[in-house]
């Protein structure tokens, strides 16, 4: 199980991001350009908002599998914390990857939200560049980019 769901997770990132980056060229396209909220927006917002949740629910399973990265980096921090914070992997899936991707998931959603609820259009625009932009960031800063892009 843990194969299948890594190798799942490893490869919906990339369609997190080309979703995230077309999401973030429509809505500051919009808020640049002083555009009225459409349907175009409503669904591109939809979709990031889908595929981000996907692939944190696969990450949230690899956290949760006992014999996963994430619960041996947890089992070695109990253990040895200052040590534990040495390692670059271990302190990684064990803290900053797990809780810089909720942080960035509860930021997207809250933008979507806000976005769909609020009028006129130029608030809509402006809750979803900011959320998203954030959200985006914390997602780049937040994937390993030294370990195997692609999982065969």
């Amino acid at each position: 199980m843990y194969e299948i769901t890594l190798f799942l997770h490893s490869h919906a990132r990339w369609m997190v991001l080309i979703v995230s980056f077309y999401t973030l060229f429509i809505v500051w396209r919009g808020f640049l350009q002083k555009r009225e909220w459409t349907e175009t927006e409503t669904l591109a917002s939809r979709l990031f908002v889908w595929m981000f949740t996907l692939q944190f629910i696969l990450g949230v399973i690899l956290f949760f599998i006992p014999s996963g990265l994430a619960q041996t980096a947890i089992k070695i921090m109990g253990q040895d914390f200052g040590t534990a914070m040495q390692n670059r992997d271990i302190r990684f899936f064990g803290m900053e990857h797990p809780l810089q991707m909720t942080i960035a998931m509860a930021i997207v959603h809250i933008g979507a939200s806000r976005a769909r609820k609020v009028t006129p259009s130029a608030r809509q625009f402006r809750w979803a560049v900011i959320c998203f932009t954030l959200g985006l960031l914390l997602i780049l800063a937040g994937i390993p980019w030294w370990r195997p892009l692609l999982r065969l």
